[in-house]
């Protein structure tokens, strides 16, 4: 699909690619042939697609030996495009807030992702995935923000570790699979793109809720050290702060970027008897 093509198919709808939906359709085919390939699709799988737009992954991913393929299309227009353009019996076609859905979906195990995400909601998406979808994904391939992409596999000391990196590697690892340039989309973006796949993803031992909400606590003040950030949103102090530092084998002197999973790991687990 080129350029020309997509600027036609939106304008017989009568619309246009929304800011606000954070719509930048894929132009380039290879890119989501990868990204199916990548999925490794068995026929056990079901798999969800957050965004598809005008279809391009949606396409490849019905030519797949998957069971089931959900496409969750927010925009009514695009929505309706679809039901004519794409009807192959696996696919089942869903006009909802991504957000909305997530939460309240029924399907059988094992579920996938693979997406290009909405720009505007990839961050929240993914942390919907991990805490309040009722079937924890086994695999993600996700297009996202190039700069998201960074977030995610940053290491421990890396400035760009945020809540997003630890809280998604607390479930599985994260790779950076490719790297597109805004050419590749219509309309462009004004940031660079990238493919990521989360794989091996694991319940952890810990509860997911309280995890996130721990996390969070400590990101709160990122720059500060966690004895000013997360034991002091806490209440912690003093010699209860210094055992549960013992235990985990870390100082309240360093920052919340500075610890890797593991750590982290062991950190949740004694603050969540707190």
């Amino acid at each position: 699909m080129n350029t020309t093509q997509i600027k036609n198919i939106l304008s017989d709808l009568g619309s246009r690619a929304k800011h606000s939906l954070g719509q930048h359709f894929l132009l380039d085919e290879s890119v989501v042939t990868r990204m199916v390939k990548a999925g490794d699709i068995g026929e056990r799988d079901t798999i969800l697609e957050i965004g598809p737009g005008l279809g391009i992954l949606t396409k490849e991913l019905t030519k797949s030996p998957a069971q089931k393929i959900i496409a969750c299309e927010k925009d009514n227009l695009i929505f309706e495009f679809l039901q004519k353009q794409v009807k192959q019996k696996n696919l089942t076609l869903v006009n909802r807030d991504a957000l909305v859905l997530i939460p309240a979906l029924k399907v059988s195990l094992p579920l996938k992702v693979i997406s290009n995400l909405p720009y505007n909601i990839s961050s929240p998406v993914i942390i919907s995935l991990l805490t309040v979808c009722p079937v924890l994904p086994e695999k993600m391939i996700l297009m996202v923000q190039k700069e998201v992409a960074q977030r995610l596999t940053a290491k421990p000391g890396d400035s760009n570790r945020g809540i997003l990196t630890v809280f998604t590697q607390l479930f599985g690892e994260v790779r950076v699979l490719e790297n597109l340039t805004p050419e590749q989309f219509y309309p462009p973006p004004q940031v660079d793109s990238a493919v990521i796949l989360i794989d091996k993803i694991k319940m952890p031992k810990v509860d997911r809720k309280s995890a996130f909400r721990i996390i969070k606590m400590a990101f709160a003040k990122k720059r500060k050290k966690l004895k000013n950030s997360l034991f002091s949103s806490m209440q912690i102090s003093g010699k209860r702060m210094e055992d549960i530092c013992s235990k985990v084998g870390i100082s309240a002197d360093l920052r919340p970027e500075d610890l890797d999973s593991q750590q982290w790991f062991l950190l949740i687990s004694e603050l969540v008897q707190v």
